[in-house]
């Protein structure tokens, strides 16, 4: 099987990884900060705990498996597992568990970037940021095509979303969509820190808010 992967699938595996491994990161933080109560509620909500790929090839995974049933199984499993990992903390930490979600979905963006952008040294920072988000943000996968980028002039990027792949996945999980959204946004601000410090977000519309898509513009600093 491993003679018909070819690079898209690997990227689509990667993707993958760095979701499971923003849910692990997520979990270990909480961990750090409330001790014992977090595992009771992971085991509660994830009997049989989140996914881990550890080092395993993608092609020992894939087996005898179809290559696209495959990683879209992955993908549902990954991005159902966090949704129903946020919702449980949410429900367990009243009191911090929101502001906490979003620190941390920043900070593993900002992690993740840094890695990935040392791979770009000589790259324009709204061309990095293109490269390093989609690339490596999880997002259905390459036949869905719901991703486009647009320069706006020399300054700033359009991101355009034509629907919203993970709503499913969250409301599935029983997850509050737009904290969920919030979150996910707060990776993408994270990646654009590591990225060039001067790189700002700016939402401009939402599928969750009745918008035909989701929009955003990312800009360098003014001068």
């Amino acid at each position: 099987m491993s003679a018909f992967l070819g690079p898209i699938h690997y990227m689509m595996f990667n993707k993958i990884k760095i979701a499971s491994d923003r849910s692990r990161f997520i979990l270990e933080a909480f961990r750090e900060k409330h001790g014992q109560a977090v595992n009771e509620t992971l085991k509660s909500a994830l009997p049989d705990g989140l996914v881990d790929f550890g080092d395993a090839p993608l092609d020992e995974l894939l087996g005898d498996n179809p290559i696209h049933q495959f990683l879209q199984g992955l993908i549902d499993h990954v991005e159902t597992a966090e949704a129903t990992l946020v919702t449980a903390l949410l429900y367990r930490f009243p009191d911090d568990a929101e502001t906490m979600l979003e620190e941390k979905f920043f900070e593993h963006g900002r992690l993740t970037g840094e890695k990935l952008v040392k791979d770009r040294p000589n790259a324009a920072p709204l061309t990095a940021f293109q490269q390093v988000v989609g690339s490596n943000y999880l997002e259905g996968m390459p036949c869905d095509q719901v991703s486009s980028y647009r320069m706006l002039g020399k300054e700033s990027l359009e991101v355009t979303h034509s629907d919203c792949l993970h709503r499913a996945k969250w409301e599935e999980a029983g997850a509050p969509t737009h904290v969920m959204c919030k979150l996910m946004d707060k990776w993408v601000e994270g990646c654009a820190r590591a990225v060039s410090p001067g790189l700002t977000i700016k939402r401009i519309g939402s599928i969750l808010d009745g918008a035909t898509e989701c929009r955003c513009t990312v800009s360098l600093p003014a001068n």
